[in-house]
């Protein structure tokens, strides 16, 4: 090796070592001096697209891979990378297709059918998820445990999905992979199809391991009160007593403008089945990943409000305030509601703390038009009629609710023929 192709060598590795540390706005800043000496490298003109991608350049990160195929048309890692860039902007269909593109080149690699899988499964394309995926199990196609294991969870997330009949399937795949809460999700399949011995027996297990989520806590308190037991879980006892509404106020940098660009904004999403909506519509993609002064605006008095409560909160011994994770992110979504429709019941499985700001709240001909209810029942958990207390919260545009990931919650039907519009959000640890 020359002393150029030493010293090329020792740079890009330096820049390789930056984008591993995450300090992106240095990878970024470093590639622009690299590509000016070494035009032709397509590993310093990767990592500043994905940079830029890690930042929020989105527009910018697109137009160097688009650059970079023209001369590598076939190169699977990077029309990978330009899908995954669309997928986390909500754009299904161009994310899709790029996939497809990277999946049919002779060199395509396990983490363009992994994409590939997610996103159908993302998308609740159960069917699809599952033949493609069993299809890559029968042919030995992934081998990477890492891999493997994202393929067990997703097959098993389908199953689950397409209903109670399909649990004890569901439940294998769960067991096999090594992805995050998979106990609490095959303990969820347990609760709501087997009997109280078998689940208790299950329960007992997960608990000796003092896992700390909002799924485990919403079905352990579910379980105290069907079973007439203390609730012993570890995450958030009492949960009403940590629900958080107020509006947002100019003091914090908030104007309606912020609304109305917001509100402007969901016309640049495509949307993902959401079986849980009636006549609504919910974006794909995380809106925080835009790095449009506006939406990121809105995002700092989002985390400032986080801020506050978690200060509001700082003497509680529940879990969720005790051990917040050291290591999250925020994920934003838009949930556009039509005339007559509502949100069913659910929670945030994967969240910590959640929250809704209210883009948008239509006119009330009934005091609860609109409004959202919190519940300790929810989900289709069997109930053996027992009475779930519930607090339903009177909501208004530009009114900002936060409270614990394990609550249930759903949205009353209103009759406005405008929309009601919600930029919805979790805190969601980084595992």
């Amino acid at each position: 090796m020359n002393d150029l192709n030493e010293k090329r060598a020792l740079e890009i590795n330096g820049l390789v070592k930056t984008f591993k540390s995450g300090d992106m706005e240095t990878v970024i800043i470093k590639s622009k001096e690299l590509i000016k000496k070494y035009p032709n490298s397509a590993t310093i003109f990767n990592l500043f697209a994905l940079a830029n991608k890690n930042t929020g350049n989105f527009k910018i990160a697109i137009d160097l891979y688009m650059e970079l195929l023209i001369n590598n048309p076939e190169n699977p890692m990077f029309l990978t990378n330009l899908a995954n860039i669309y997928k986390d902007q909500g754009n299904w269909a161009k994310a899709e297709e790029y996939l497809k593109k990277a999946l049919n080149t002779p060199n395509n690699t396990e983490n363009t059918y992994i994409s590939l899988g997610n996103l159908y499964s993302q998308q609740n394309r159960s069917d699809e998820c599952i033949e493609f995926f069993e299809k890559l199990l029968i042919n030995n196609s992934i081998k990477e445990d890492k891999n493997i294991s994202e393929l067990y969870f997703n097959l098993a997330e389908s199953y689950r999905k397409k209903g109670s009949s399909f649990y004890d399937k569901a439940i294998e795949y769960y067991n096999l992979s090594n992805q995050p809460m998979t106990n609490t999700y095959g303990l969820e399949c347990i609760y709501k199809a087997k009997d109280k011995k078998v689940f208790y027996k299950e329960l007992e297990k997960i608990s000796l391991e003092e896992e700390l989520n909002p799924l485990l806590a919403s079905i352990q308190t579910h379980a105290s009160i069907r079973y007439d037991l203390p609730d012993n879980n570890l995450f958030c006892q009492s949960p009403f007593e940590y629900i958080y509404h107020s509006k947002l106020t100019a003091e914090e940098g908030f104007d309606t403008d912020l609304i109305d660009k917001l509100y402007n904004h969901i016309r640049d999403f495509d949307y993902l089945a959401q079986p849980l909506l009636n006549n609504g519509d919910q974006s794909a993609g995380n809106i925080f990943s835009s790095n449009e002064p506006y939406i990121q605006k809105m995002k700092d008095i989002i985390l400032s409000r986080i801020d506050n409560y978690r200060e509001n909160f700082k003497d509680s011994n529940n879990g969720f305030i005790k051990k917040w994770p050291s290591n999250f992110k925020i994920q934003g979504w838009i949930i556009d509601i039509k005339k007559g429709g509502n949100l069913k019941s659910h929670m945030h499985k994967l969240g910590w703390l959640s929250g809704s700001l209210y883009l948008n709240i239509p006119k009330k001909e009934d005091p609860s038009e609109g409004n959202i209810v919190f519940s300790l029942h929810g989900a289709d958990y069997p109930h053996d009629d027992k009475i779930f207390p519930s607090k339903e919260v009177d909501i208004n545009k530009n009114d900002i609710v936060l409270f614990p990931s394990s609550i249930f919650h759903h949205t009353l039907p209103f009759n406005s023929e405008e929309n009601r519009v919600t930029l919805a959000f979790d805190v969601k640890p980084k595992y």
